[in-house]
């Protein structure tokens, strides 16, 4: 009998011992389900390299529609500039060159592809090359072919000057497929025309 009640008082020790560790871990968790302290830090852990991510993509888009808005300027400026000449030659051409890199600052103009041509309307309303140059060297394009004009500038006996610009730009993407970054070199080209300003025409000696 003394062994029984010996046995007895032993398991009813270990179902008060298991009953308060149940009940210990049950406090535990519903202290724990209750604490709100550093949910902020584990959010913020969560997000940081989502919203770093965000931020430098923005930066680069930003960068990318910078370079393209200089491109347009530097394009326009240019015709602008060959527009209000009587008589212009390879050197004064090739000094667009210098016109463009300044408007570039502080930005680099990677591969810079200058095109100026002279376009003569005829009374036919017939658009045709007069000259043309380009910083490559060799003219783009043969005199007396048809020149592409916008509709609207499409007048008879006008002359007008058209200037193409196109840059490099490397445009940094970052997570393309969700894994690290990736560097995509795009071409930002620009077109304008202008019309002469002083005479019917413009010259261009030894274009």
């Amino acid at each position: 009998m003394i062994e029984i009640a010996r046995r007895m008082s032993v398991l009813l020790a270990g179902v008060r011992s298991l009953r308060c560790g149940w009940q210990s871990l049950i406090d535990t968790t519903r202290r724990l389900t209750h604490d709100r302290q550093g949910v902020g830090g584990v959010e913020f852990a969560l997000l940081a390299p989502l919203l770093i991510v965000l931020y430098l993509m923005a930066f680069e888009l930003t960068m990318g529609m910078s370079v393209a808005k200089k491109t347009s300027m530097a394009s326009s400026t240019i015709a602008d500039l060959v527009a209000r000449q009587e008589t212009v030659n390879p050197t004064i051409l090739s000094n667009m060159v210098n016109v463009s890199n300044a408007i570039f600052v502080p930005y680099p103009s990677k591969n810079l592809l200058i095109k100026i041509s002279g376009v003569s309307i005829d009374s036919k309303s017939a658009a045709k090359v007069a000259w043309s140059w380009s910083t490559t060297g060799v003219a783009p394009y043969v005199i007396g072919s048809s020149a592409p004009v916008p509709a609207d500038m499409l007048v008879a006996d006008t002359f007008l000057v058209r200037t193409e610009l196109s840059v490099s730009h490397e445009l940094m993407m970052y997570l393309p497929g969700l894994t690290g970054t990736q560097s995509k070199t795009m071409t930002i080209a620009r077109e304008f025309y202008f019309r002469q300003r002083l005479n019917k025409t413009i010259k261009c000696d030894g274009c």
